[in-house]
This record gives C-alpha cells, sequence and structure tokens, in this order.
C-alpha cells in the first residue's frame, strides 16, 4: 500500500524537477547549473537575461540571447550570442564568445535518474583581451530526483586555444558542477550550485524561477567568487517555451 501510494508522488516530483529556464550553453537548466533532461522533440525555448559581473578589473554587463531546440528525441541543441554592452574591465567589443553546445539523454532510469551526455564549441567572435578563445569540450550531466529535491551533477573535460591559438599553447581544463534544485511551491523554483575548475575558479551561484504562466518563465539570482570575494555578480532574465519546432 506505501508503495502504491509513494509510486506517482515520485513521479509527480520528477515532472515538477524540470526547467523551464535554460543553462550553461544554452542547455536545458538554470543559471550555472545543468540538468540531465532535454526538451521534447519539436520544442523550442528562447531567452535571456541581463547579467552584471564585478572582477578585479572592473565591471562587465551581459546581455545573452539563447535558444535551445528538441531536434529529435532525446537530442536538444543550443546556441547562445552574448551582448556586451558595457565592459569597464576590458573595454572589449560589444559581441562575446559565441557557444553552440548539443546534449544526448543517454539514459533514464526509474525515480527519475538520468545521464545526458553533452558536447560544446565556443567560437571566438569576442576580443582577445576579454573572452576565452576557441575552446572545443565533451561532458555529461546526472540528475536525480527525492520527493520535491532534484541533484544535479555535471563534468566537462575541455580544449581551450586561449587568447591566441597560433602563439599560446593549447590548454586543456576540467569543470565541474554540483547543486540542487526544489520547488517551494507549484510556480516557484530555488536552485543552488558550485561551479569550479581545476583552473582554480570557484564559484556559487544561487537563482530562483517563477512560473509567469504555461509559456514564460523569469528568474533571477546572484553569484559570489569563492577565491576572491570581490568577485560577485547578479543576474535576471526571462525564458519563452512553445510547440511546432
Amino acid at each position: 500500500m506505501k508503495i502504491i501510494v509513494f509510486l506517482p508522488v515520485l513521479i509527480v516530483s520528477a515532472a515538477c524537477g524540470a526547467s523551464s529556464s535554460i543553462g550553461p550553453a544554452g542547455l536545458s537548466g538554470w543559471q550555472g547549473l545543468s540538468c540531465s533532461e532535454v526538451l521534447e522533440t519539436g520544442r523550442l525555448r528562447l531567452g535571456t537575461e541581463i547579467e552584471y559581473l564585478n572582477t578585479d578589473n572592473g565591471s562587465i554587463l551581459t546581455v545573452p540571447l539563447q535558444g535551445c531546440w528538441g531536434a529529435a528525441e532525446d537530442i536538444e541543441l543550443a546556441a547562445v550570442l552574448p551582448f556586451v554592452p558595457a565592459d569597464d574591465a576590458f573595454d572589449g567589443s560589444f559581441i562575446g564568445d559565441m557557444t553552440l553546445a548539443g546534449g544526448w539523454l543517454y539514459e533514464t532510469t526509474r525515480g527519475g535518474t538520468a545521464l545526458k551526455l553533452t558536447c560544446r564549441l565556443t567560437l571566438p567572435t569576442g576580443e582577445e583581451n576579454r573572452d576565452t578563445g576557441a575552446e572545443l569540450a565533451v561532458g555529461g550531466v546526472t540528475s536525480t530526483t527525492f520527493l520535491d529535491f532534484r541533484l544535479s551533477m555535471s563534468g566537462e573535460y575541455a580544449l581551450n586555444g586561449q587568447r591566441n591559438p597560433f602563439d599560446d599553447k593549447i590548454a586543456d581544463v576540467f569543470y565541474f558542477t554540483g547543486g540542487g534544485s526544489s520547488y517551494i511551491s507549484s510556480d516557484f523554483l530555488i536552485s543552488a550550485a558550485l561551479n569550479g575548475s581545476t583552473s582554480g575558479e570557484f564559484r556559487a551561484i544561487a537563482s530562483t524561477e517563477y512560473l509567469l504562466d504555461e509559456s514564460f518563465a523569469a528568474n533571477g539570482g546572484f553569484s559570489l567568487g569563492l577565491n576572491d570575494f570581490e568577485n560577485f555578480g547578479f543576474h535576471a532574465g526571462i525564458a519563452w517555451t512553445g510547440d511546432g519546432f
């Protein structure tokens, strides 16, 4: 009897854990936190946000245009093109490095646990002094759900051409993320994540997501550099999801 009652709760919780925002590299997730789900075939998600970041060199204001598309069963494709209207830190160009990404839902098990394999290509469309340059990465994301809490972890191995691949040696780096998300109510979610890399960068990110209706979701939050507390930021944005594409 307990199993009969508990099973529908798990099914509903897994569905409620679905993202309505856009995560790292434009794939499904939240700000700074990837998740293992992919958009259903034909679904399209478009979003943008305003992100303010304070660094040791100055402040940067970024407005990325993001898109994620359910291209086929268990496959989603994404693109991110960042615009930088204000850059006091590096005095860089108005356009930053563009990112193309893909995710394949490799396996899903009972109880909401899943594994998504990812790939990413960052194109050097921004200026050398600010943006990271060409980067090719492969990785994976796993998530598991228990009641109304979802735990997600991801790892990504990347080869980076650095600021100038013709003058610098190609560097390799491993990115990792761990965090969780949970619905406080049927239309309000919070998430928190720790991001890091083998290059020594560590950042904590906390976000909220509010479902305005069936198509629109608003989000916002803040980030903090754990190896330098002066590196902090704020973000706020909106995402739209529709069918028939």
